[in-house]
């Protein structure tokens, strides 16, 4: 269930790996799907900024994933663009996986890098509904479009990085909007209590 009204739940990696494995098992696109996730996931973008990746917003000029992408202001909210970092490790490993394997296959002049079932870009809201139905395809409740990037500040958080670096991450314009995305962590409370 949703931790406060209209907030999606964030995640840890142990459900986060649940939902890829129950999307790798049941999903009719797999290799699309769990690199949505894992771009949700870790470069903390939203649903609106997925769907409007085009492949050369990824891509260098050798075909590589960049580490650092530069959203336009025309895919992301208020329009500002910004910049998502495309470096973790398990991002980059299910998207590359995605790419060669399926959408370099696919004969379409839509340059967006996720496509839909009839191979066009997805719209906001088929996004946001596809991330909904994954979660509770792997039994998580409260879980929506929201969740990847909710999710990316509680574990960014957990792991001591500054609020101040959690703004830059998720391109926030005033630090109180990032306050709101990290969750109480009872778990890091006892730890701290503990130690007193």
């Amino acid at each position: 269930m949703r931790t406060h009204e209209g907030k999606a739940r964030s995640i840890n990696s142990e459900e986060f790996q649940r939902v890829i494995d129950e999307t790798l098992k049941h999903s009719q696109f797999p290799e699309r799907d769990t690199a949505i996730l894992a771009v949700s996931f870790y470069s903390g973008l939203r649903a609106m900024e997925i769907c409007n990746l085009n492949l050369g917003d990824i891509l260098d000029n050798e075909g590589q994933i960049k580490q650092q992408v530069t959203l336009r202001k025309i895919g992301t909210k208020g329009a500002k663009g910004g910049v998502a970092y495309f470096s973790h490790p398990v991002l980059r490993e299910y998207l590359s996986k995605y790419l060669v394997e399926k959408r370099s296959v696919k004969a379409t002049d839509c340059e967006a890098v996720f496509l839909s079932r009839v191979t066009k870009r997805f719209s906001p809201s088929s996004m946001s509904q596809l991330f909904t139905r994954l979660y509770q395809e792997a039994g998580l409740e409260g879980c929506t479009s929201h969740t990847g990037r909710r999710s990316l500040a509680r574990n960014l958080n957990r792991s001591g990085v500054s609020l101040y670096n959690i703004q830059k991450v998720l391109r926030h314009a005033n630090i109180s909007q990032t306050v709101e995305y990290i969750d109480c962590d009872t778990d890091l409370l006892a730890n701290i209590v503990s130690t007193v």
